[in-house]
């Protein structure tokens, strides 16, 4: 003889598994995206970071393209500059273009005047300072090699 089975005894079905499971799956992906996002704003290590990568990516134009290519700085912010064979212009390559500094980070130690970067020591060197209220790190390029360390909060 068999028992009937009664709707209490069922279980779950596999489309309310998978729904668990989706469920699931979304509150894990919310809860790793917002890990750590207090600290992934504007900073003076995010902004150092960016500089150093950028300054390596006007180091391998140089080499690759063989133009001189300079790096320009304010308080506002820093760009690359290309020589045109008269006069140092904007760089059209837009991984070097001009970029500002976000509000309560600061760049300090540079010259406004073009410092030529260069990939066989030849070039000008960087000795930039970036800072916030939270932290400040330099950015230093010798003409070789450029390096990003934490320093003491101005």
């Amino acid at each position: 003889m068999r028992h009937a089975r009664h709707p209490s005894e069922t279980g779950m079905t596999l489309v309310e598994m998978l729904v668990v499971l989706v469920i699931i799956g979304i509150a894990g992906g919310a809860v790793t995206l917002g890990m750590g996002a207090a600290t992934r704003g504007a900073s003076a290590e995010n902004e150092a970071r960016r500089l150093s990568a950028r300054i390596r990516m006007a180091a391998d134009d140089v080499m690759v393209t063989d133009r001189a290519v300079a790096f320009t700085a304010d308080a506002r912010g820093y760009g690359f500059v290309a020589w045109d064979g008269r006069r140092w212009a904007a760089s059209d390559t837009p991984l070097l273009a001009r970029h500002d500094l976000p509000s309560g980070v600061t760049l300090s130690g540079v010259t406004p005047a073009p410092v030529p970067i260069g990939i066989d020591g030849m070039g000008g060197t960087i000795d930039a300072r970036i800072g916030s209220t939270r932290d400040s790190w330099r950015v230093r390029y010798d003409g070789m090699t450029v390096t990003t360390t934490a320093s003491a909060a101005s």
